[in-house]
């Protein structure tokens, strides 16, 4: 048994049998004792209690079970830590002291079944080829090495069980995603669209299996059941079982297709056209040809770009992106097509679209959640009122969130977060800069 400050503070371990007396006692000194600060170079309280006390790196901490004691108003509330609203509080009134503490908590985590705390984790994920990839996931992140394996108990017994070996690692110096993925002959496009399967072996033995489909680039068609990790063929069987079941969107291999981006950036999806009648429609200078990928990162990175066609649409990526309704209106006077503009900053929490056919701006709406302002011109569209955006703001609206930018982009035009699913021409980009000037107002 330990007995910590808090999560993430200090703590200590405490001997088997403890009496109520002494745990409280020992409750009541770790409350006492004040924070203490680190320099950078210095191991953390936290790590120093994981790594020396416990004998775990700070990623592989996880009780079995957990039971919180808190102060206030000279009363001790003693609570499962969980995020159950529901669980049980125990109180015990500060001036019984340690004894009556150190009883009430221990009756407590007697009272407790045991959530047995997940120790390895393997991920395997179909493909456009129709094989599985096999890879260890670390600290949330998953590395590699990458395990190409046929979706059959037989081919997937031994690389899981590499992949749970290689699970034990720490995660500093494990092959990174990607280049694991290019290291075992898969092209990471070969992945858009997958399902996936979660293996995590718990601390009891048990191994929680849990598959997720996907459609339109979102967990769909979960399935949940266990095995033990003695019996790993059998989980394996389970898991070759559940794969067909798990719905995905891959595309042939091979097949162009643009990439993922939205969040925490701008952009204007064109209908029709060209990459270069577009880019020049937007003064894009210094320009480049880039390929989807390397245009949407470099997009994040102060730059701008203007994709080739894909879906039906020509976009136009940016973070330094900062276009209103007389811009987007001025642009499809120019091009002689529907332009819509989205901005979603998290950060901010500013949010924005707008659409204008023929130099004439339809809808626009604009909202800052920190300064409270919204504005808004011409009617609502249909996804708008779904999601209840308001003729003007109410106390009772929440506002608008980064993912009803994407709501109204899918019904307009193409969710950005789907178009590594959307068939592309297959030509080039272009990177660069714009430092356009605002244009006139357009005809209303």
């Amino acid at each position: 048994m330990y007995a910590t400050r808090g999560w993430a503070s200090t703590g200590v371990a405490v001997e088997d049998g403890v009496s109520g007396e002494r745990l409280g006692a020992v409750m009541l000194a770790l409350h006492a004792r004040p924070s203490v600060g680190t320099s950078p170079r210095e191991r953390s309280p936290w790590q120093v209690f994981c790594e020396d006390v416990v004998g775990v790196t700070m990623l592989r901490y996880g009780p079995e079970k957990r039971v919180r004691a808190y102060l206030s108003d000279g009363v001790w509330n003693v609570v499962a830590d969980s995020h159950d609203p529901d669980a049980e509080i125990r109180r015990v009134p500060a001036a019984d002291g340690p004894a009556a503490l150190g009883a009430t908590l221990l009756g407590y985590v007697e009272s407790l079944a045991p959530r047995w705390p997940m120790v390895r984790r393997v991920m395997i994920f179909t493909t456009a080829t129709g094989r599985l990839v096999v890879m260890p996931n670390i600290g949330a992140y998953t590395v590699g090495p990458a395990r190409v394996a046929d979706p059959d108990e037989r081919s997937l017994l031994p690389v899981v069980r590499e992949a749970f070996a290689d699970a034990d690692a720490e995660r500093t110096g494990a092959p990174e995603y990607r280049q694991s993925l290019v290291a075992a002959g898969v092209d990471p496009h070969w992945l858009h669209g997958n399902a996936e399967v979660t293996l995590d072996e718990l601390s009891d033995g048990t191994v929680e299996i849990k598959g997720a489909g996907c459609r339109r680039n979102r967990y769909a068609g979960r399935q949940e059941t266990t095995g033990r990790i003695d019996g790993l063929a059998a989980v394996c069987a389970e898991v070759a079982r559940m794969i067909p079941e798990l719905p995905n969107e891959h595309l042939p291999p091979g097949t162009p297709t643009g990439a993922r981006f939205g969040f925490k950036c701008s952009w204007l999806a064109v209908r029709g056209g060209t990459t270069e009648e577009v880019a020049d429609a937007v003064g894009l200078d210094d320009r480049v040809e880039s390929d989807w990928d390397e245009g949407v990162e470099s997009a994040y990175d102060r730059k701008v770009f203007v994709s080739p066609p894909t879906g039906g649409w020509v976009f136009v990526v940016g973070q330094l992106l900062d276009l209103g309704g007389r811009s987007v209106a001025w642009l499809s006077g120019r091009l002689g097509t529907e332009v819509q503009y989205f901005g979603s900053y998290r950060v901010s929490d500013t949010h924005q679209w707008a659409y204008a056919i023929g130099g004439r701006l339809v809808r626009r709406m604009f909202y800052d959640g920190c300064s409270g302002t919204f504005e808004q011109e011409g009617p609502l569209t249909p996804v708008e009122a779904e999601l209840d955006v308001p003729a003007a703001v109410s106390d009772d609206w929440s506002g608008v969130s980064e993912r009803d930018v994407m709501r109204v982009a899918d019904a307009w035009s193409i969710d950005p977060n789907t178009l590594d699913l959307v068939e592309s021409s297959g030509g080039k980009g272009l990177v660069g800069a714009v430092t356009r000037s605002d244009p006139p107002s357009p005809a209303r």
